[in-house]
């Protein structure tokens, strides 16, 4: 069913870019071709929840980058496809990005969603900061029928989620009002505290929540994990807050001056759930190692391979 649902949304992705490059004024015939594929895709989806008997719950894991950084979607494809399948759970990882604005990320863009049909383009400009984080969550309930997803994610592309820990973390959870990721800044009143930006979850309901307040659009300036908090907060929303304190945190760079255990940050632990900073391909390599990414290398004649820490 999934692979139905993705093989009905890769061509709708590309005749959206289609449409939206040849006819920029005029969404009505982008409107009507979508239609048919629209009515398929919640029947798909309604067959698939019902058919998922074993399933425990259903995530949108919304990883949160840009057009242009490939070389980081590649090593994230890559990093989550050798993780063991979550347990009684169906994690979708999803990259979300805005409107695709140069002519060379308009095709290569387009040749990704082609290839792999994991990617959600925002008709928004692109930036951290400034309402992405917004347009993402209020985007959800209208592309996904009701009852489809029980939690959506909002994740940096410089986090490395187990998928299995967060799974296992978040079957218990309850499916409203949820609010789950690493409680930020460390020490201060609880009630003041809000999920750090490098990956949060909450339920489904607070999604709809957002779609449906569009008196948030005017309050979206600002480091989005504290905006995010605010609102919630605001509003009596995300009552139900779960942290992850230790397993969620900071990678520890040894090298780095001024670089100490804290409170966010310190070595990488076997019971990780999330690894937050990964900013260069050394950080990576480090921690899928730790992780065991590697384990599936084969000795062969065809190559050699030394994966000997060299620190």
């Amino acid at each position: 069913m999934a692979a139905n649902f993705s093989a009905c949304l890769v061509p709708v992705a590309v005749l959206a870019l289609f449409y939206l490059v040849i006819f920029p004024n005029d969404l009505s015939q982008l409107k009507s071709a979508l239609a048919p594929c629209d009515a398929a895709s919640k029947s798909v989806a309604a067959a698939a929840a019902a058919a998922d008997d074993d399933v425990d719950f259903r995530m949108f894991f919304g990883i949160l980058t840009r057009p242009d950084f490939y070389e980081r979607r590649a090593l994230l494809r890559m990093a989550y496809a050798l993780q063991p399948p979550p347990r009684r759970a169906a994690i979708d990882v999803r990259f979300v990005m805005c409107s695709l604005d140069k002519e060379e990320d308009a095709v290569l863009v387009a040749l990704e969603i082609i290839t792999h049909g994991d990617i959600l383009v925002l008709n928004c400009t692109e930036n951290m900061n400034d309402g992405k984080t917004y347009d993402y969550f209020s985007a959800l309930p209208r592309l996904f029928p009701a009852g489809y997803y029980d939690f959506a994610g909002k994740i940096d592309d410089d986090t490395y989620y187990r998928l299995g820990a967060l799974a296992d973390t978040l079957r218990r959870k309850p499916r409203r009002d949820m609010y789950h990721g690493f409680l930020n800044p460390c020490h201060i009143d609880p009630a003041w505290q809000y999920m750090s930006g490098m990956g949060y979850i909450v339920s489904w309901d607070v999604a709809e929540w957002i779609a449906a307040s569009p008196e948030l659009r005017g309050r979206e300036i600002g480091y989005e994990d504290d905006v995010f908090g605010r609102w919630l907060r605001g509003a009596g929303k995300g009552k139900n807050r779960f942290g992850e304190e230790p397993r969620m945190y900071d990678y520890l760079d040894r090298e780095m001056y001024g670089a100490d255990v804290n409170c966010f940050r310190h070595e990488l632990i076997a019971d990780t759930v999330a690894v937050h900073k990964l900013k260069d391909r050394l950080k990576w390599a480090r921690t899928l190692r730790f992780f065991n990414a590697t384990d599936g290398l084969k000795p062969s004649k065809m190559y050699h391979v030394d994966l000997t820490p060299r620190i």
